[in-house]
């Protein structure tokens, strides 16, 4: 499958604010069952995280967010990560 030109659309939220909004290649988070690597065009799905990490890349760049338990929720316009908390990690 080529999926050149193909990019997510990814939030990540909290209660008290939109911590990221931006335009992706690919994400990996650390959900309950395990690590799942996310690309485009990927399946709808709810998956509920369990403490750790969101890392993306995008245009040969890669960013690290820290997170507290939480729902990712996958659909076909966006990635949208729902935490009580995120930080940038370095």
């Amino acid at each position: 499958m080529n999926l050149s030109g193909k990019k997510i659309n990814l939030e990540v939220v909290t209660p008290a604010r939109v911590i990221f909004t931006g335009t992706v290649d690919s994400l990996t988070a650390d959900a309950a069952m395990g690590n799942m690597g996310i690309f485009p065009q990927h399946a709808p799905a709810l998956a509920l995280l369990k403490p750790g990490f969101v890392k993306y890349s995008a245009a040969g760049a890669s960013g690290t967010f820290k997170t507290s338990e939480g729902f990712l929720e996958i659909s076909k316009e966006k990635v949208r990560i729902i935490v009580e908390s995120a930080e940038a990690a370095e």
